[in-house]
């Protein structure tokens, strides 16, 4: 039995040591995490995702499929997408940055215009324009927004997107809209916002 007992003593006096002589005790300061200036944890939310093929946004004067495509492009109807009833606290953040990702399984390139819209339809604040390359995977735009845009992000209630598919520049040979219609393309848009949590 006193074996046992002196084993026990001796583990928990190796432990002890170990713990002492090889940690640094600052690590061990919790004082530190009750001062939140240091504290800037990263958000991020999505607002809004869709994916669309090119004919269900074709023009109001739908083309005939033997129409080519053209440099200058054609526009397509837009597309409104509902945004997710994502809100913040504005008080606590600063910065807030607009992600746009996309993928476009098309043949051409796709110009895009991204803008919020409020309850009554009407455009908040300025547009955010693009453009995204035929065939491009996972392609990533990023939007910075000030105090006003931010307002206008937080009071929207959805996404307004306006296309144009355009003859990308090194293509070789014509594209028919006909053989371009059935593609689509999906949109993601999300925000990333540093949190300042001594603001709130």
């Amino acid at each position: 039995m006193k074996l046992v007992k002196h084993s026990i003593s001796g583990f928990i006096f190796l432990f002890a040591s170990i713990v002492f002589f090889s940690c640094n005790l600052e690590d061990f300061n919790l004082n530190k995490l009750s001062k939140t200036n240091n504290l800037i944890p990263d958000v991020f939310a999505p607002l809004a995702y869709g994916t669309f093929k090119v004919s269900d946004l074709a023009p109001v004067f739908k083309p005939d499929d033997y129409v080519p495509i053209t440099v200058s492009g054609m526009d397509l109807s837009p597309a409104i997408i509902s945004k997710l009833g994502t809100t913040f606290n504005s008080a606590a953040i600063d910065k807030i940055y607009l992600i746009t990702q996309f993928t476009n399984n098309t043949l051409c390139d796709l110009d895009f215009d991204l803008s919020f819209a409020d309850a009554s339809g009407i455009q908040s604040g300025q547009s955010y324009p693009g453009m995204i390359p035929a065939g491009a995977m996972n392609e990533k735009i990023i939007f910075p927004l000030d105090r006003l845009d931010q307002d206008n992000l937080q009071n929207a209630i959805s996404v307004k997107f306006s296309f144009k598919i355009k003859l990308p520049s090194n293509a070789a040979n014509p594209i028919l809209y006909g053989a371009v219609k059935s593609q689509s393309f999906t949109i993601k848009i999300s925000f990333h916002a540093p949190v300042e949590l001594q603001k709130l």
